[in-house]
This record gives C-alpha cells, sequence and structure tokens, in this order.
C-alpha cells in the first residue's frame, strides 16, 4: 500500500515536544510486516521512543504497535500482544499477557522492568498438567508494592495487575492460589 498523508495520523500531541504521541495508520498489510524493523522509517521519520501506533487492518482488525527504539537509521516497533514461554527466559517489554506453558519443568520467567508492561497485565499457567512452580520475577517494580515475584504451580492459576506509569503493581484478581514474595 503506499503511503499517503492520510493513513498516518497524529492523533495527539503535547506542548512538550519529547511527549509520547499516538498515531492511526491504515493499511492491507498483515500485522506481522507493519511491525517489522524499520516498516515506518520511509513513511515517517520522526517516531520517537514510546510513541503508540494504532494499527487498522481492513474493517474491525486493530492492533496497538509501540516505538521500542528509534534512531535516525533505525524505527524499531513491538506488537502489544501475548507471549508463552515453554521455557525460562524474559517477558518481551510491552507484552500485557505471558502464558507459562510446561508439565514438569519450572519457567523462570523475567520483567526486566515492570514500567514496560504498563496497564492491565496478565500472567498464567497454561500448562496442561502438573505442579511445577513456574515463577515470573520483577527485576524492578512489584506487584503489589511489596512482592516481586509471582509463582504459579498449578494449571489455570492467574495473577491479573494493574501497572501504573511508575511501574507499581495493584492485584485485580488472583486466581487459584498464586504466591508471592
Amino acid at each position: 500500500m503506499a503511503f499517503t498523508p492520510s493513513t498516518f495520523l497524529p492523533l495527539s500531541s503535547q506542548a512538550n515536544s519529547n511527549a509520547p504521541r499516538v498515531y492511526v495508520y491504515s493499511t492491507s498489510d498483515a500485522i506481522a510486516t507493519v511491525a517489522a524493523a524499520d516498516y515506518f522509517l520511509t513513511r515517517y521519520q520522526n517516531l520517537a521512543a514510546g510513541d503508540k501506533i494504532i494499527v487498522k487492518i481492513g474493517a474491525a482488525e486493530f492492533h496497538e504497535l509501540v516505538v521500542a527504539a528509534s534512531s535516525s537509521s533505525t524505527v524499531t516497533t513491538q506488537l502489544l500482544t501475548s507471549q508463552e514461554l515453554t521455557a525460562s527466559g524474559a517477558v518481551t517489554p510491552g507484552v500485557q499477557s505471558v502464558e507459562l506453558n510446561h508439565a514438569t519443568v519450572v519457567i523462570a520467567a523475567t520483567i526486566a522492568d515492570s514500567k514496560a508492561h504498563q496497564g492491565l497485565f496478565v500472567v498464567k499457567d497454561t500448562s496442561a498438567s502438573g505442579t511445577a512452580a513456574h515463577t515470573l520475577t520483577l527485576t524492578a517494580g512489584t506487584y503489589d508494592g511489596t512482592n516481586n515475584v509471582a509463582t504459579l504451580n498449578a494449571p489455570n492459576e492467574c495473577l491479573v495487575v494493574w501497572f501504573d506509569s511508575a511501574g507499581n503493581g495493584t492485584i485485580v484478581e488472583n486466581v487459584g492460589s498464586v504466591a508471592l514474595s
């Protein structure tokens, strides 16, 4: 799809030129193509880290991208979505839900900074069976003002947290018996 000014519109602006901006982008391209590195570089070079892009594909499909990093030669976006971990590892910045899925091997997941997951955040044990004590550790931030480790050891256990702009969590729902430490 050829880029025209009407397909990429800013929805917000601030007096502070360093403040994040929100854009709407309409396309027929697949979301994987739009989320690829440098997709917006030839279309719009003033994107800055923290800017958000609402992508409209067709009549009813909407996705949100956040600009993860930018420079004069690179514009990288991150699709805000879910991530499944079947082995220990880091959670991708910007992801809003994490599924820990292994019946017998413990998954030790980490989040570098809860500020990168602002808003409603969900972690769930999606293992088919088992009692492996999966953990999600926040390196920076807490789930409830005190605890930064959530341990899920049964299928369908789930923790729903609201992270504010400073990365401070408030527990919305603890389904099952997710242990906090």
